[in-house]
């Protein structure tokens, strides 16, 4: 069988729409099937819009030929769909070397696992940093980033790989930046049906849009765990945060998932139908440079907002009472345990996993811990929820506050870390 995807536009919003209505399922394709991509020329191509394009060619079965067809570009786009690897993706199902160009941007970026997570986060990290003049704090960004592609590898659930790819535009004074991730995954609708809280379960079956659920923020859409498991339920943070980051940078942000998709800017979301299922999820953003990223403002309002009154004591309030309070038990053993000795950026749940484990022996034992956090430079609600949300929720948040205590850092960390333990608490009455 011989199919053909028409690419007119590779814009976001509008050319990724147009695309995604267009992908046949890869269920739809067989072995043997031709895939011709045809470029009509008539706009110029642009990378963010091809990030869809890589994910869907790698969902589709072996011995699928697949044929960039460029006949109607000009010169300069062919040597486009060349330089940035994805003819080579297209065509022969590989990535070669990352390259970043001149301009401040990257190639499309495969997430397969945690370390291509890492070097994805890094790389676009590093361009914002190289590129930009306006920006003072890369941190946002950082966390942005990796909290999105970490949904790659926790929603996922297929063996295909998700794609990324980032660039900076503008001159010195008038500078954006587009950030574009997509999966070929089970989508948002499936990984809140397949999840753990069954109230938004309830309100998808009933037809409300998973998208608008998932950028709510603290809604559980992760597969449930096996039973006899430790918990492992966590919650989405990452749209969350991403979406109010974009509302208050005045940037939009684009979300593409099974047959809606949900555009967000200052002014509000605003969904639509799609006319055909895209499988998997993309999601598309631009922001403004020249505009801030106040991620310590937002951890603020998310726990203000999401964690019901009255809140559960913060940690650095309840563990600093209970420093000068007298302990109950002479031979309750002080302990410091210095964060930055499992690296000084913690983006992976990996990381956060070694914490909780570490964390959790020390109180096995009887100490008192103070987490030290000097030298930390960015930790992401992901892996503060694992190592510390977690735990928290497990040995009572009681007893937690009255044991951990955090000491150093940035006031950005403790707030954020202060956060998920209370979300977990809020969630748990």
């Amino acid at each position: 069988m011989e199919i053909k995807v028409v690419v007119k536009d590779t814009t976001i919003p509008h050319g990724v729409r147009q695309i995604a209505e267009q992908l046949p399922d890869a269920s739809e394709v067989g072995s043997g099937d031709k895939v011709s991509v045809v470029f009509s020329g008539r706009d110029f191509i642009y990378l963010t819009g091809l990030t869809m394009l890589a994910a869907w060619r790698k969902s589709l079965p072996a011995n699928v030929s697949v044929h960039v067809d460029d006949v109607a570009c000009q010169d300069n786009a062919r040597s486009f769909l060349t330089n940035t690897g994805f003819r080579e993706i297209m065509d022969t199902g590989h990535e070669r070397p990352s390259a970043r160009g001149r301009v401040g941007k990257i190639p499309l970026q495969p997430i397969t696992n945690r370390l291509t997570k890492e070097a994805t986060v890094a790389e676009i990290t590093e361009i914002f940093d190289e590129f930009t003049g306006q920006v003072e704090d890369t941190n946002p960004f950082k966390t942005m980033i990796s909290e999105l592609t970490e949904n790659v590898l926790a929603h996922s659930e297929a063996i295909a790989p998700g794609y990324a790819c980032a660039r900076v535009l503008g001159g010195d004074s008038n500078q954006r930046a587009e950030i574009c991730i997509a999966d070929t995954g089970i989508g948002i609708r499936e990984s809140f049906l397949r999840g753990t809280n069954d109230e938004v379960i309830e309100r998808v079956r009933r037809g409300a849009s998973p998208l608008e659920i998932a950028v709510e923020g603290l809604n559980s859409s992760k597969p449930r765990s096996r039973l006899g498991s430790a918990t492992t339920e966590y919650f989405g943070f990452g749209l969350l945060v991403t979406r109010r980051l974009v509302e208050e940078n005045r940037g939009w942000m684009t979300i593409i998932s099974g047959d809606q998709e949900l555009i967000i800017n200052r002014f509000g979301p605003k969904s639509q139908t799609l006319s055909r299922d895209y499988q998997g999820t993309f999601i598309g953003i631009v922001l403004d440079l020249a505009n801030p990223l106040p991620l310590e403002d937002i951890y603020q309002e998310a726990t203000d907002k999401l964690v019901p009154s009255p809140p559960s004591p913060s940690i650095v309030e309840a563990s600093s009472r209970s420093v000068s309070a007298s302990i109950d038990a002479p031979s309750v053993r002080e302990s410091k345990m210095e964060l930055r000795h499992y690296g000084t950026e913690l983006l992976t749940r990996e990381s956060g996993v070694i914490i909780r484990a570490d964390l959790a022996t020390r109180l096995a034992r009887g100490d008192r811990v103070s987490i030290l956090l000097d030298e930390i430079s960015d930790i992401t609600p992901s892996v503060a929820d694992e190592a510390f949300g977690k735990l928290a929720e497990g040995i009572g948040f009681d007893d937690f506050s009255k044991r951990v205590s955090l000491e150093g850092g940035t006031q950005l960390i403790q707030r954020l870390i202060d956060f998920v333990v209370k979300t977990r608490s809020s969630r748990s009455r």
